[in-house]
């Protein structure tokens, strides 16, 4: 192969300069296009999932009323349905799972996103697996379905691979915007954990795609919150110290979590005679035990549960079973490998634990109305805060579910310290364990394309980094990495040797697509605070 000169290498990255500085216009008309895209197929994998969880309460109340022989024919259904679903990702192994770590894949070049495949195992394979009562929530593969939606325009478009990346992040945010009606969220998502950091190009994408993806759904399916929280009056400070010790509580069952969840994909992973694809049978065999002989409230996605909790119609004599119950089963079910998330499950747990430490809690504050709903909607922040380690998100996401920001200090409160505890316990967050889980399987994941080509990074320069105060030519770059472009403020900036990279700026990086798993962490660390910066 003839290598490149370095007039053509300089001829390519000036195309791709030109192309990423003019995106701005392009990219707000076709990421309202993905957005929309990604909106109406979560609102129809909403739909889908509702239905399929009315059918399943249909036949567990038959079942019951023919005690003799009704979970004869109630446990082989949800077991074909989970065999099902496990079947039909064989098609497409990256269906597998919440779908969030496979979309961080791709941003990294390290795994492919094939749409047309994707979209419809990721679909039917989700509503049977979910419909089979399996504890999995939705927002996993609305994400990965509004990345794939985002892809999809890009093809359909016929557009560069800059470009691409940019519908793929988008159309994950608008997924998640989707999913549970709060387009704020799906903006934040995307910043915060999907691309880690605050580049106006991807907050311009994100954003138009998630108000579109929102349009779409309120359209759909009304305007009022999932999950509201009516009549609220702001807490007294005295109450204060109760969502510290939340806090606390949310943090240490996090870390619980996330280690229990790794434990039992070890369990399913040491299963070496039984097919991929016959894991969630023991699943939904569990699912089924669990609905029939003991409550059905724990199965499916958690949405009802929460409901339940909120409305208080969850005593705390039975928060006990319940939280076990659901606990439980949302490690078996995540680790069979079916597609499903873990936001809704991971949110009913933490409203269990916010419900059940308010109602003792009642006792102590009996003139404070609405103390445990309260405590149930910040132990859903909490909760989620110290698993996936995104407070931001959390907030954001709960205050738009449940509409209860008069009492946004007490929520704030406790997801802070949900997420020292989870730092200081040194545990890792679960996107970012599942990310890596995923990139050492080998032969059993899907391989990332890895073209030849350049791909753009952008990050934000943090206070206190090595880029930070520093001359261009004084920080030592990997030998496959070109700085760009810096923007600050309004200005773009095309840097030389003499220009100095201040906190605040937006730069970007040119680095070849197939070293981008090794490129992008070295670079990102030169743009993070360090107290003792070795540059």
């Amino acid at each position: 192969m003839r290598e490149k000169t370095h007039t053509e290498s300089t001829t390519s990255a000036g195309t791709l300069f030109s192309t990423w500085y003019n995106l701005r216009l392009r990219l707000f008309l076709e990421s309202a296009l993905a957005g929309l895209a990604a909106g109406m197929l979560g609102v129809a994998f909403r739909l889908a999932l509702g239905r399929a969880d009315a059918w399943r309460e249909v036949l567990l109340a038959w079942a019951r009323e023919v005690p003799g022989y009704g979970w004869a024919v109630f446990l082989p259904v949800l077991l074909a349905l989970g065999a099902l679903a496990g079947w039909l990702t064989r098609f497409a192994p990256e269906a597998a799972g919440s779908g969030i770590p496979h979309v961080e894949a791709v941003l990294l070049e390290q795994r492919r996103l094939v749409w047309w495949r994707l979209i419809p195992v990721k679909f039917l394979a989700g509503v049977f697996a979910i419909g089979a009562g399996l504890s999995l929530g939705r927002e996993g593969p609305t994400v990965q379905l509004g990345a794939a939606s985002g892809q999809a325009m890009s093809r359909i478009l016929k557009r560069s691979h800059v470009e691409e990346r940019y519908l793929i992040t988008c159309g994950a945010g608008a997924g998640l915007a989707a999913a549970f009606n709060a387009p704020l969220a799906g903006v934040v998502f995307v910043l915060e954990e999907l691309r880690r950091n605050f580049s106006p190009y991807v907050f311009l994408s994100a954003l138009t795609a998630s108000v579109a993806a929102g349009a779409a759904a309120q359209r759909l399916l009304g305007l009022r919150p999932l999950l509201p929280l009516a009549g609220i009056a702001p807490l007294p400070p005295s109450a204060l110290p109760l969502f510290i010790l939340l806090g606390l509580i949310t943090g240490f069952f996090g870390v619980a979590f996330n280690s229990s969840l790794s434990f039992t994909q070890d369990l399913y992973a040491r299963l070496e005679g039984l097919p991929r694809w016959l894991h969630p049978v023991l699943a939904t065999g569990l699912a089924g035990l669990i609905g029939y002989f003991l409550t059905p409230a724990v199965l499916g996605g958690g949405h009802a549960l929460v409901e339940q909790v909120l409305a208080g119609e969850v005593l705390l004599k039975f928060i006990p079973l319940f939280l076990v119950a659901k606990f439980i089963l949302t490690m078996v079910s995540y680790g069979s490998g079916v597609p499903g998330g873990i936001f809704l499950p991971l949110l009913a747990i933490g409203a269990l634990l916010g419900s059940g430490l308010g109602q003792v809690a009642d006792a102590y504050f009996p003139g404070i109305a609405g103390l445990s709903a309260m405590c149930a909607a910040a132990g859903m922040a909490a909760y989620f805060t110290a698993i996936v380690r995104a407070p931001i998100t959390g907030i954001v996401l709960i205050l738009e579910l449940t509409g209860s920001y008069a009492n946004m200090l007490f929520v704030l409160a406790a997801c802070l310290t949900a997420y020292l505890v989870a730092e200081g316990l040194k545990s890792l967050p679960v996107y970012e364990m599942l990310l890596e889980r995923d990139l050492a399987r080998g032969a059993d994941a899907v391989p990332g394309t890895c073209p030849e080509g350049m791909m753009l990074v952008e990050l934000t320069v943090e206070t206190g980094s090595c880029l930070d105060r520093h001359l261009v030519r004084e920080v030592d770059l990997p030998g496959d990495c070109l700085l760009l472009a810096i923007r600050r403020g309004s200005q773009e900036l095309v840097p030389r040797g003499n220009t100095k990279v201040r906190a605040g700026d937006q730069v970007a990086f040119l680095i070849p697509r197939e070293k981008a798993a090794q490129v992008i962490p070295r670079i990102r660390s030169l743009t993070l605070c360090q107290l003792e910066p070795e540059c």
